[in-house]
């Protein structure tokens, strides 16, 4: 009769995503492995199915990533089994992840407009080759546009403050100064 406490766990399936062939295999999970701190979830490391299901793609071997969903999402519900592949041709097959883009908020598009305005702003101040008499003032903090998400959540003004200055050569200049005066170059 089984563990009482082994139906309670989550039962979760393998997917084998080989980046060579571009295929997705199932292979069973195996709970005889490590007990890892996640419920149900346990160290893959020596699945004996792994060794039949690595085999078949090239004389290496698939080459890839293993991972592991809920069987219930896999199997029961098609909806989701076609989020989940759709999220493994996004980030394995794909090319990987989007970084700090993944949420689709232009991080990077929007770094790169601080840094061109913060280059204008050198421009203007004639390329300081030390301090710039506006560097971290008031007039240059950047404030997101969020007062009324923050007040409609419950939330207080954002203490966060970060200056147009950060994106700026004189930055460079700051932090080898303080770098300096620590010791840090010595």
């Amino acid at each position: 009769m089984a563990n009482e406490l082994d139906e309670l766990e989550p039962d979760y399936i393998n997917l084998l995503v080989c980046k060579q062939c571009k295929t997705i295999k199932e292979v069973p999970y195996w709970k005889g492995g490590k007990k890892l701190e996640a419920p149900g979830r346990y160290d893959q490391t020596d699945n004996p199915w792994l060794e039949g299901a690595i085999g078949s793609c090239g004389p290496q071997g698939h080459f890839g990533v293993l991972t592991d969903c809920l069987t219930v999402a896999w199997m029961g519900n098609k909806e989701l089994k076609e989020q989940i592949l759709s999220q493994i041709k996004e980030q394995i097959l794909g090319g990987g992840s989007k970084g700090l883009d993944i949420f689709g908020t232009g991080f990077y598009n929007l770094h790169s407009t601080f840094t061109e305005d913060a280059g204008k702003c050198y421009n203007i101040h004639m390329r300081p080759q030390g301090q710039c008499a506006d560097y971290k003032s008031d007039k240059k903090i950047l404030r997101p546009d969020t007062a009324k998400e923050r007040l409609d959540a419950g939330l207080g003004a954002t203490k966060t403050k970060t200056y147009l200055c950060d994106f700026c050569p004189v930055k460079m200049y700051n932090q080898k100064r303080a770098y300096t005066e620590r010791g840090l170059y010595d």
